[in-house]
């Protein structure tokens, strides 16, 4: 019996702590699970949750019926193969939400991370890139030269002096092959053969043409954005979890703000004539056409817009009428 009560104690403790991690709640679930080429609502996905599983009960009950089964052996063939749709889908479901999970919640440090290079000064940067490199196995970082969202370092990495340059741009402006001979000139000057160029966006095609065609006698390693990114995340400077965890929270909290700018501007009071008025043709034009089922639905649900707004607008009058009056009210006690 101990072991029992103790076993139910564990498994209460860590449910508890499952629920207070907020990476794992409906909303953060629901965030992991949007994406740009999905673009149904919260309310849709639910809608064709249960829509497929209605499909599924109703194929299963006429396929047994139809042959020749009764229908309370119909409704139980249908409620088990649902059942076992279900059951099966669980697992399939959170292992699809885990590699979701794990994805958003790396592009959501990725940007985190990317936008704080962007925002650190010179000095900053070269701290930062020093620790970078130093963390994949560079030595004896030292800092040659700085120039306004350019960064050169000079380190050694398995017997072999490298030359690196930094260059801090954003998306929109990429290192072209000006810099890049540039570059390749320095290399000359410090009498070094091997060398790395890193920037915060991407480079040009010209030149990683001219990377290809490069002499012998030189080596160069170009990392952009991306791949500066997936470095970072290898020496384990990403963001907390706690820090992604807001992150996500403030996109959540964006997204819902925009839903309601939405809503209070389809339900907003110089709509209520436009319904109304909407409400009225479809209604007379409906038996001017042969969709007259179509057009009758459609006005049924602009009428029902012109009330729900009628409605709201008018609650919303009275709650600020009595709330000048509690004010009133509030000043004639003194």
């Amino acid at each position: 019996m101990k072991k029992i009560q103790s076993f139910l104690q564990t498994f209460k403790e860590k449910y508890k702590e499952y629920k207070r991690n907020r990476s794992n709640s409906r909303r953060f679930k629901a965030f992991y699970y949007s994406s740009k080429e999905d673009k149904r609502s919260d309310v849709a996905k639910i809608i064709d949750y249960v829509l497929i599983r209605i499909i599924i009960f109703f194929a299963v009950l006429l396929s047994v019926y139809l042959r020749g089964f009764t229908l309370y052996i119909s409704v139980l063939a249908s409620a088990m193969a649902l059942t076992m749709y279900h059951i099966i889908s669980i697992p399939i479901r959170n292992k699809r939400l885990m590699g979701y999970k794990k994805e958003k919640r790396k592009i959501i440090a990725h940007q985190r991370v990317y936008k704080e290079i962007l925002n650190k000064t010179e000095e900053e940067m070269k701290e930062y890139m020093t620790k970078v490199f130093e963390k994949v196995g560079f030595a004896n970082i030292q800092s040659i030269d700085n120039h306004h969202k350019s960064i050169l370092l000079q380190a050694s990495h398995n017997d072999n002096n490298i030359l690196i340059g930094c260059y801090v741009y954003k998306n929109d402006f990429d290192v072209e092959l000006k810099e890049l001979k540039e570059f390749v000139c320095q290399l000359t000057a410090y009498d070094i053969k091997k060398g790395i160029i890193v920037t915060t966006s991407d480079f040009t095609h010209d030149c990683n043409v001219f990377i290809e065609h490069l002499s012998e006698n030189y080596r160069l390693l170009l990392l952009n954005k991306d791949k500066l990114l997936n470095i970072i995340e290898t020496t384990e400077m990403l963001p907390p979890e706690e820090e992604i965890d807001e992150a996500i929270e403030n996109q959540i909290s964006k997204k819902k703000k925009n839903w309601s700018r939405y809503k209070t501007a389809a339900l907003s009071s110089k709509k209520i004539k436009g319904y109304f008025l909407l409400t009225i043709y479809l209604s007379i034009a409906a038996f001017y056409t042969p969709y007259t089922v179509y057009y009758m639905i459609f006005a049924g649900i602009t009428m029902f817009l012109a009330l729900t707004t009628f409605i709201i607008d008018y609650n919303n009058k009275r709650k600020i009428q009595e709330d000048k009056i509690e004010v009133q009210d509030l000043f004639q006690s003194l």
